[in-house]
């Protein structure tokens, strides 16, 4: 359940790093990835403009290199600053633009089957993200030179590839689990996607998106999510891509 209204803005936020030192592992890797989502979908949302964007660029340029950095050794002290100041930043980003497919499609996966919001939205993003960068390649490209994937020379079908395969690898080194390996009944799983999809519409998020999803879409999202990419995946068949 979302709870909104004016009691729940607080006057003022300390944003503190150093509390975040004990941060277990997963916890790290969760709300790192669901807060580089927030910077993601805060700069591809349709209701996205210049201020968010901008925003969202610099949350990105400093959890994207940082991430990982943070997770093997929790002490360093870079690493959490920079992260810290870019969940931040993304949450600024995306509380002006709001959120896209990725997190309508997370959020009832958290509510029937009690993963970690976090969790539920790096299993979605590298499925999510190929099946909507092809309707803005340079929307999508952009984001992936401000994660340092690719430089401005380059093309933009060559940065989404690399892009895609990114939220690959950061699965895969932070360790998070897809939908089976996590544990959930494949039986309920299956039995639920309609239900899923169906709520995920109803969110509004998913229209935000730069590619529009249909509920049949969003549940062959759901399938391909279930066991996770275990291979590099490419987009766009070019030379040199």
């Amino acid at each position: 359940m979302l709870c909104v209204g004016l009691g729940f803005l607080p006057t003022a936020s300390l944003v503190d790093y150093e509390q975040s030192f004990s941060m277990p592992k997963a916890l790290t890797a969760a709300t790192g990835l669901d807060a580089l989502c927030h910077a993601l979908e805060g700069y591809i949302s349709k209701r996205s403009h210049p201020f968010s964007q901008n925003i969202a660029v610099q949350a990105m340029r400093a959890i994207a290199p940082n991430l990982r950095r943070v997770f093997a050794d929790p002490s360093d002290r870079f690493a959490r600053e920079a992260v810290m100041l870019g969940a931040a930043l993304a949450g600024i980003a995306f509380s002006n633009s709001s959120v896209a497919l990725i997190h309508g499609m997370a959020r009832p996966i958290g509510a029937f089957f009690h993963v970690p919001h976090g969790l539920s939205v790096a299993m979605l993003m590298p499925a999510v993200i190929e099946f909507s960068a092809p309707a803005n390649i340079l929307l999508y490209a952009n984001v992936a030179r401000a994660m340092g994937l690719a430089d401005e020379g380059e093309s933009s079908e060559s940065a989404v590839n690399k892009l895609v395969n990114e939220f690959i690898a950061f699965n895969k080194d932070l360790e998070v689990p897809t939908p089976k390996s996590y544990g959930i009944d494949p039986g309920r799983w299956t039995s639920l996607l309609g239900t899923m999809a169906e709520q995920a519409l109803a969110s509004g998020s998913p229209a935000n998106n730069p590619r529009a999803a249909s509920a049949e879409e969003i549940q062959q999202l759901y399938k391909k999510a279930w066991a996770g990419g275990e291979e590099s995946q490419q987009l766009f068949k070019e030379a040199g891509a």
